[in-house]
């Protein structure tokens, strides 16, 4: 007997394969996702929906589609103000349609470029403000354009290897809210690093927190603001076949150093070049390995949306939503926010998943869903800035900051 127990832990330790990390094959897909010259841009109300007339730099679709043998998941990233929870599910649903995906898991992440396209949200007086006319026609190209990129993705497949690491970006970034005073915005920086098995670089995501918004309402260009040019540094950095994919952060009281004042271009092209400099840093100091551990959880939820402190309101009567927890190798953990976090609620959450042994805990910020700021109460009561588009109510952020702290506890406990 003692034989056969010798035998079978043997056998099930080293002959059965680790079907939780097995061997990780990554593709990469990239689509245009600008609107006709013409369309009104979203995230200023002083542009007052006019046409924009021309196109600085291309908006684009990225997606980066991992299977590692058990698990398929998607991390895709748009340049647009935020793509609503609608979009999404029938991005999903598309891509859920077609076979080999019927199980792929899908997170799109909108950088929250104020230049990006708009024409897309369908809501009374807001949507108008906000977003310029609503135009289904381009609300359902911007869903085509990211599920053609996600298939992409999905059949430029190759056997890849993964690192994960963390940094800091200094003097980028500001925090403007009005309460509490004297906060000091989180300088972290999260990155993905992809290579092909023999080394050669392929794909690098990272997350930052910070609002796109060094273009003013002025701009009438389509750009992804600073985003675009992290981007194309880090491709001189880490080679042109490189891939980088940007996913911001708790970026809902985060807004960016502005570097020259008469030059909003310039810089946009000052802050994404350090930013990616603190990237390439990031990747050197990181190993990879061919095999990838993926664990993940969703809780779908509902509110009623509640009138701001200033008595603005949504004319919905439930609001429908979700929240996703990927946890990478056991001890990298990324949630999903589907709005604008406070960065005080990412300190917190950082420290809750240190207590809890998580390596490190980060934020996908406007991710499967854009529903505006998620506050603190007192910021609620104060009236600050982002209270005048947070609609879940004064508790909110503490309910999305519960359920963030739940999903944690809950992976740890399975």
């Amino acid at each position: 007997m003692k034989n056969i127990a010798v035998y079978l832990f043997f056998f099930l330790t080293f002959l059965i394969p680790n079907l939780s990390s097995a061997t990780i094959n990554v593709g990469i897909g990239k689509t245009d996702i600008t609107p006709p010259i013409g369309t009104p841009s979203a995230g200023y109300t002083d542009r007052k929906g006019i046409g924009m007339q021309g196109i600085h730099d291309p908006l684009l679709a990225i997606a980066l589609f991992i299977d590692n043998g058990v698990k398929q998941i998607v991390l895709c990233s748009v340049d647009h103000l935020g793509f609503t929870y609608e979009m999404t599910q029938d991005i999903v649903q598309q891509i859920h349609s077609t076979p080999q995906l019927e199980q792929c898991e899908i997170y799109i992440s909108s950088s929250h470029t104020h230049s990006g396209g708009g024409a897309y949200l369908n809501i009374p007086l807001l949507g108008q403000s906000l977003a310029g006319t609503y135009n289904a026609d381009i609300a359902n190209f911007y869903v085509i354009r990211t599920v053609e990129a996600i298939i992409q993705a999905s059949q430029n497949q190759s056997p890849s290897k993964i690192g994960i690491g963390y940094g800091s970006a200094g003097n980028l970034s500001k925090y403007r809210g009005l309460w509490p005073t004297n906060i000091s915005p989180l300088t972290d920086v999260a990155v993905l690093k992809f290579t092909k098995l023999d080394n050669t670089p392929f794909a690098v995501l990272f997350n930052y927190a910070v609002h796109p918004t060094l273009l003013k309402s002025q701009n009438l260009l389509f750009s992804s603001d600073f985003v675009g040019y992290a981007r194309d540094h880090l491709q001189s950095l880490l080679g042109s076949n490189v891939q980088p994919i940007y996913f911001n952060g708790a970026q809902g009281d985060i807004i960016p150093v502005v570097f020259n004042e008469e030059d909003r271009f310039a810089s946009c092209a000052y802050l994404g070049r350090s930013l990616a400099e603190a990237v390439q840093k990031i990747w050197n100091e990181v190993e990879t390995q061919d095999t990838l551990d993926i664990k993940t959880q969703r809780e779908q939820y509902a509110f009623k949306p509640l009138a701001t402190p200033f008595g603005m309101n949504l004319p919905i009567d439930q609001y429908k939503s979700e929240m996703n927890l990927i946890i990478l190798n056991q001890m990298h953990a990324f949630i999903t926010i589907p709005g604008e976090l406070s960065s005080i609620y990412d300190q917190r959450l950082k420290e809750i998943g240190k207590g809890l042994g998580y390596q490190h805990v980060s934020i996908f910020g406007l991710t499967n869903d854009a529903h505006g700021y998620i506050i603190l109460p007192e910021a609620w009561e104060h009236k600050t800035f982002e209270s005048r588009l947070s609609f879940g109510g004064k508790n909110y952020g503490e309910l999305t900051k519960n359920r963030a702290e739940n999903l944690l506890k809950s992976n740890i406990s399975n």
